[in-house]
């Protein structure tokens, strides 16, 4: 694929010569370039990715669309889990190495953690993914067993997801996909429509107040939020189903928690649920040997729906969240083309296996023909299956097939990361251009789940739709938002590289 790029130093004159260079690339693929995108911002962008606090700089207040996979539950900073710690007086059990209320470990209390820098830094490292190399467990175990860690210190929902909404408007986020559990379903299965319609209006409110309670810096930013329903796979099972465990029974058990959320989704599609999701390390026992039955599962139940509540049953699975280290070879042979073809998925959460698929041409030819997009989290791909850099990533795989890729976060506060460091991975890594960074950003709105028609033909970003009236569509009035808080951000940009003439 033909690219521009210059290393080295680059003066404004240098810059504004490269406009002329920058407009002869308009031949490249589609997905390659966005008309308008100015010269000046595209050329100084190769001089940022040379070095790491230009980059930064550079891509902190840059535009970035929406964040498709994020769980909340990961994404709290392991500060605020510090600090909520404290307020409930928690210990910290050092053999656990976990927040307990209580332990005949020795252990760490709420004072320690205040005042004794050391002992609050070693807390740190066991609930997050900074200073691997010293740890003795692999960054696999690690990152699961943060959750069971720091579990009795998160704090409620609404301090989550305001902490969220202050960072995604900060980085210049726009839309959040947030996966999360809002219901605990009885074992009857009867669910309070009336409260959770409370619950979710509440949370749309306490959205509407944040962002109205933004700094100078922010405000005026808007983030719209959607929530995407979580279900595990099985490994919160009954205990008597787990001593006499049976596939029969299991699958009976997980159609009914199918079957529920999926009601959940239609009946609750005008209050902010907008998909659903499975949780649990793909590589688990459960996911392993019931992969199949799982899929069946969904199927049948999705079936059942008519079409029209069909369109509100939005799937976005987590599917190929393997490797070879982690995974025995035939539980990749079809795991991402069966998640689409039974599973439904309309995004795919991960998709790291994907070279391992039987028919890996034909899988990606349905992807790009469907338009299923790739949820790309690189910070926790790299801390959990331990594929660092772009040498290993499939990232050009999908990226050059035309396979629609957007970039998220997936567990920020665990991985120490953000969607600017996100960014600044996928532009590194993968030696991507500004224009190639712009339409990840344009791609991630158009594959969000966010109702009405695109502002686009086609998923090219290149053509707009001249007869769509984006107050119609909340998809296309988001899009225009991001197009117009692109054009702010180059002229502003094109500012401030005078400072380095």
């Amino acid at each position: 694929m033909a690219r521009y790029s210059k290393r080295g130093k680059l003066t404004v004159a240098a810059l504004l010569s490269a406009v002329f260079i920058l407009a002869d690339i308009s031949s490249v693929r589609a997905g390659s370039v966005t008309d308008g995108t100015s010269g000046i911002v595209a050329a100084y962008f190769e001089k940022a990715k040379t070095n790491e606090a230009l980059l930064i700089a550079f891509l902190h207040k840059m535009p970035k669309g929406a964040d498709l996979h994020n769980h909340p539950s990961g994404a709290v900073e392991i500060e605020t889990l510090i600090d909520t710690a404290i307020e409930k007086d928690l210990l910290f059990d050092l053999k656990e190495r976990a927040f307990v209320s209580d332990t005949a470990n020795p252990f760490y209390t709420s004072m320690d953690l205040r005042f004794d820098f050391w002992k609050k830094d070693e807390v740190m490292d066991a609930l997050s993914m900074r200073n691997m190399e010293k740890e003795k467990e692999n960054g696999h175990t690690h990152f699961f067993r943060a959750f069971e860690r720091f579990g009795p210190a998160m704090p409620s929902v609404e301090k989550i997801i305001e902490e969220t909404l202050r960072r995604a408007a900060s980085q210049r986020i726009s839309h959040m996909e947030l996966m999360l559990s809002v219901v605990e379903f009885p074992e009857d299965g009867t669910v309070d429509y009336g409260a959770l319609k409370k619950r979710l209006l509440h949370l749309d409110e306490l959205r509407e107040r944040t962002l109205a309670n933004l700094d100078e810096r922010d405000k005026g930013w808007n983030v719209d939020v959607s929530y995407i329903l979580t279900l595990n796979r099985g490994e919160d099972i009954p205990v008597e189903m787990r001593k006499a465990f049976d596939t029969s029974a299991y699958k009976k058990y997980f159609s009914q928690r199918v079957k529920n959320v999926m009601d959940l989704s239609v009946n609750l599609h005008d209050y902010g649920i907008k998909g659903i999701t499975l949780l649990a390390p793909e590589d688990s026992w459960i996911s392993r040997t019931c992969f199949d039955l799982q899929m069946e599962a969904i199927d049948e139940n999705w079936r059942s729906f008519s079409e029209e509540d069909r369109d509100k049953l939005k799937l976005t699975l987590h599917s190929g969240e393997l490797t070879i280290e982690f995974s025995p070879y035939d539980a990749m042979r079809n795991r991402i083309s069966k998640t689409i073809s039974e599973g439904h998925a309309s995004r795919i959460g991960h998709g790291v296996d994907a070279i391992w698929e039987d028919d890996v041409y034909g899988l990606l030819g349905n992807m790009r023909e469907k338009g299923i997009a790739v949820e790309i989290c690189l910070s926790s791909g790299e801390g959990i299956l331990g594929i660092s850099g772009g040498a290993r990533h499939p990232f050009r795989f999908y990226w050059d097939a035309r396979v629609p890729v957007v970039i998220c976060t997936d567990d920020e506060g665990i991985s120490r990361s953000n969607l600017t460091l996100e960014y600044a991975k996928a532009a590194t890594w993968f030696d991507l251009r500004y224009e190639e960074l712009k339409w990840l950003a344009f791609n991630s709105v158009e594959y969000s789940f966010l109702p009405g028609e695109s502002l686009f033909v086609d998923g090219d970003f290149n053509r707009r739709k001249t007869s769509l009236s984006p107050a119609k569509s909340p998809k296309a009035l988001k899009q225009m938002e991001l197009w117009e808080a692109f054009l702010k951000f180059e002229s502003r940009m094109e500012r401030n590289i005078k400072l380095f003439d």
